[in-house]
Parts: structure tokens; sequence; C-alpha cells
């Protein structure tokens, strides 16, 4: 008899993917991992544990994945879905193709692909010099949004009124391209930065899956409303506070989006924006859906399970994923709340937050001895962390807010002054 079993591609991130990798451990008999990552070669959640280079080598890759009888690979991570594409496409698999991923992976082809699709999306520059972003910033009209092409969690986005200050957050932009941390950039990369217009209205991210073609709902977030210079993500809220024909409209973008990429079978995520007219525009997609809490939250609210659907549409089995892609009415409400602080870390756990029957779950994203950043001298995520309430109707998603703004309070989260050198 042939165990089914799963590649799982990870280099980096998956300690938060939890319940996605127990997802995967309750349908395949054997998760392979491929991380950068070291500690889990004797993790029991893996049969085996595959350790990847800065420079992988994705032949000696799909020959591992043939002896170890792994027909696919899947990915949550942003970093890895051009990997990954490539990794199934050498197993004879064209669920994404590896233009798709590409394409998605490049904020600057992702717009060039959506104007050729006829997509609602911001006014835009793709630039490489500081010459060519004084340009576009010009042409476009000051504010101004400048964001790397392959970066990922609003890190280095930012905007700019100046001159000044555009030639301050290019400088960074292009710090970041040069030290190819968080494994954003590489060599390949057409251009580092986009100038485009300030969409001023509300914020959303949508996620799904595709099934045989098919896009399926799993819900939109409402983020906090950020106003710039910068956009730390924070507290995501379900259920979507909007009209119904407004998350439907969202929908149908996805999958014209899904469809125009010739996506088979995948995870996706949408990101849109309101302009003053309080019209959608897309700022961005992947393939793939958002990483932490939100697989969870999806689940909790509406029982949607994206990576239950997400594995059986790669094993052809169309019913049993279309039955853990359906929705119910939503069964509470949550919050996500990014935890952001400045110097070292000297303790991060969930502390007196858990004794909160409203507490969900809380990842400590940046280990002890650590020294983070928030914006505007990093863009590191402390931790996140996942509240629900009842819900019976729009009041409840401001509960929830609160709710999680006080539980944030309670976590055991030590954080210690960092005095510059002199």
């Amino acid at each position: 008899m042939t165990r089914s079993s799963v590649g799982l591609l990870m280099r980096k991130g998956f300690s938060l993917h939890g319940d996605h990798i127990e997802a995967l451990g309750r349908i395949f008999e054997e998760v392979h991992l491929w991380t950068s990552v070291s500690g889990y070669e004797q993790d029991p959640r893996f049969r085996s544990v595959q350790h990847i280079p800065k420079y992988e080598n994705v032949e000696e890759m799909i020959t591992q994945a043939r002896q170890k009888g792994v027909p696919f690979f899947v990915t949550w991570q942003e970093t890895d879905i051009v990997l990954n594409a490539r990794l199934n496409e050498g197993l004879g698999r064209q669920d994404i193709p590896v233009q798709a991923a590409e394409i998605a992976r490049d904020k600057s082809r992702q717009r060039q692909f959506l104007k050729q699709e006829g997509a609602a999306c911001p006014e835009f520059y793709a630039v490489n010099t500081l010459d060519e972003a004084v340009s576009a910033a010009a042409s476009v009209g000051y504010p101004v949004i400048i964001k790397p092409t392959l970066a990922a969690s609003s890190s280095h986005v930012a905007l700019v009124h100046s001159l000044a200050e555009l030639k301050e957050a290019f400088d960074s932009i292009s710090q970041l391209a040069i030290s190819q941390s968080g494994l954003y950039f590489d060599e390949e990369c057409p251009a580092i930065a986009l100038i485009e217009e300030f969409l001023p209205g509300e914020e959303i991210t949508l996620d799904g899956v595709v099934v045989n073609g098919r896009f399926y709902l799993g819900g939109v977030h409402n983020k906090l409303r950020m106003p710039g210079p910068y956009f730390e993500e924070d507290e995501y809220t379900l259920p979507f506070q909007g009209e119904s024909n407004v998350e439907q409209e969202l929908c149908e973008m996805a999958q014209q989006i899904c469809t125009g990429l010739k996506l088979v079978n995948g995870l996706f995520n949408v990101e849109a924006r309101q302009n003053a007219n309080d019209e959608y525009k897309v700022v961005e997609f992947s393939c793939r859906i958002s990483g932490g809490h939100v697989y969870r939250n999806i689940r909790d609210v509406y029982g949607t399970d994206l990576v239950t659907a997400h594995a059986y549409g790669l094993q052809g089995e169309e019913t049993l994923a279309a039955h853990f892609a359906k929705r119910t009415a939503p069964k509470c409400a949550t919050c996500i709340k990014f935890v952001y602080r400045d110097g070292k870390v000297l303790n991060n756990a969930s502390g007196e937050a858990a004794d909160d029957v409203r507490y969900r779950a809380y990842y400590p994203v940046t280990a002890k001895g650590r020294v983070v950043h928030s914006a505007p001298k990093g863009f590191d995520i402390t931790g996140l962390l996942s509240v629900r309430t009842q819900y019976e109707g729009p009041e409840d998603i401001e509960s929830v807010k609160q709710a999680a703004r006080l539980l944030e309070q309670k976590l055991d989260l030590q954080v210690a002054e960092v005095r510059q050198l002199q």
C-alpha cells in the first residue's frame, strides 16, 4: 500500500504555522520538511527533515522528493512560493504555474499583470534608481507610496510627502535589497521599488483557496486603518465589516486574478485598499494565505478549513475540498493584535493573557535575546496575539478589538532599552 506523503517547503517561518502542520498531519501519513532552520531533525511531526542551503539546488530537492515518495510540495511562506512552484513543476505538477508564482512574488510584475487584466490597482511606476524614483514621484504627485517589490508584511512601505523623505525611504529599500535580509531579494530582481498613488481609505486582506480553477472565499479581514507614514500590520478582524455585495465583489476580483494566473489548485491572498471614492483597488496578491492566526481565525469564524481544502484539492478530491471550503454564518468575532516593541527581548510569552476566556493564542515571533525595532527604525513583529468574542452584530467588532488591546497588556513581555554605542 502506498503511503500518502507531502513535502512542506518552509525555509523560515514554519514555527508560526502549527495549526497548518497539524492539518497536514491529519490528511497525510508522512510530512517531509525542507527548511533552512536547524534543530527540527527530531520533531515527531515530520517523517524527515532536509536542510536547505542559501543557494538551493532545485534538481537535488526534486530527486530527494522522488526518493521519499513525495508527489508535491506546499508552502505558506511568501518567500518560498516561486521555489515551491519550481519544485512542483519538476514533479510534473502545474497547480500553480511558475510564471504565476513569479508574478505574485514581485509587486512590479503584479502591477503589470493587473493592468493587462483590467483589474483595479493604483497608478504605479517600477524603479531601480533614485533618479527614477524622483521622476516617478513627480509624475504621480506627492504624497506617494514607496515600497519594496519583494518584501512582505508591509516592511519598508512608506508614505512620503517630499523629495527628502523619498530619498530617505529609497535608501532604506536599497539597503534592504543589498543585504538580502529575510530572503526577500535576489540577483534576478528587475526593480527594487514601486512608486504609487496613495489610497487613503480602508484596507482589507482576503484569503481563500483555488480548487480545480474555482476560487472559494475563506474570509475578508478588516485591518486597522494606517494613515502613514508607515504601514505596520495590526488589528485584523473578522467577520468582514462591509456590505455583502462588497464582499462578493472582492471575491469576484480574486477569481478574476486567479483565472488570469491560470491557477489550478492553490491558496490565495489579495490585499486591497479603498481610494477616495471608496472603491477597492488591489495593492498586492500572493499564492498563499496570510500567515499566523489568519487560517485558524477563518476556521473559528466560518468553519472554513483552507489548508485541508487545499490538501484535498492537490490530491484531486474535489468534493472533499469543496466540503472543507464551505462557509457558515459567523460563529464569533476575532482580532489579531500585532505586537511591536523596541529593544532587547527579555521575555516573550502569553502570561496572564492566557487565563482570559477571550484569549485564543499567542505566537512569540521574536526569541528571547533578540533586539527588535518598530517603524521607522525597523519593521520587526515581536508577537502575534489572537482573541475572540461572541458575535451578534457589527458592534461586537469594536469589543473584540478592545479585548485584544487589553490582553496585550497582560502578556509576559519584557523588553529592555538598548542604548546606542557612543
